[in-house]
């Protein structure tokens, strides 16, 4: 008996970039910023970068790409918070 092989969730890896991205329980994580390393890098609104392997892309529409990961679960996978300021914000004014 033969073992039937699914085809991957995405053939074409540049076609995801700057896509958004969603948790398996419909949350919108932010988009993908780039793919590298059998990784993809997602930006959040909320000044997060998440690394996800890419083994936990379940699907791709097209315009949204899918993850097996409930929100609750994508934590673990923070790569770094990234802060956000207007240049002037350090700057001292002098009268």
């Amino acid at each position: 008996m033969q073992k039937a092989f699914s085809e991957p969730a995405v053939l074409n890896w540049d076609r995801v970039i700057h896509k958004n991205a969603r948790t398996k329980d419909g949350e919108p994580l932010g988009y993908i910023a780039s793919e590298y390393d059998g990784f993809i890098l997602i930006l959040s609104s909320g000044s997060r970068e998440y690394r996800i392997p890419k083994s936990h892309v379940e699907a791709f529409d097209g315009s949204q790409v899918f993850l097996d990961l409930e929100f609750g679960e994508v934590s673990q996978y923070i790569h770094r918070m990234t802060f956000l300021f207007h240049p002037t914000f350090f700057v001292r004014r002098i009268r």
